[in-house]
């Protein structure tokens, strides 16, 4: 006895109607995305405080090697330099030290060694290698 099986039914799913419904929810997801606000509102409340007191203190080192402090673009010289951050340090005692990265490294050791030696913070500045 040879029974046959007559009736073979294939179950496939066609894919583009699978692409299509993708592109859909992909479209629908980037137009609600741009309609969400992730922000709250909040009112934030205001200070009498001044900024320049928690700020750090930027000292910059250029490349022929001269000292800098914050914005001021007269150049300071390496023996008054100490007395001149302790001068505008203010109450978050951080200094933030940008030096170029063709400076001599003596002249970003001597900042290190002024906030070590009057307990401040430092914060070195570089930038990411690509």
């Amino acid at each position: 006895m040879n029974l046959k099986k007559s009736n073979n039914i294939k179950i496939e799913g066609g894919m583009s109607s699978m692409t299509d419904l993708v592109f859909l929810l992909l479209i629908f997801f980037i137009i609600i995305s741009t309609m969400v606000n992730t922000s709250h509102e909040i009112e934030l409340p205001s200070s009498s405080g001044d900024p320049s007191l928690t700020s750090p203190v930027k000292v910059y080192v250029n490349n022929e090697n001269t000292y800098f402090i914050n914005s001021n673009m007269t150049p300071i010289p390496g023996r008054k330099l100490e007395d001149e951050i302790l001068k505008i340090i203010g109450e978050n005692k951080t200094i933030e030290l940008l030096a170029d990265k063709s400076t001599d490294r003596q002249f970003a050791y001597d900042v290190i060694k002024i906030a070590k030696n009057n307990s401040l913070k430092i914060v070195i500045k570089t930038r990411i290698a690509k």
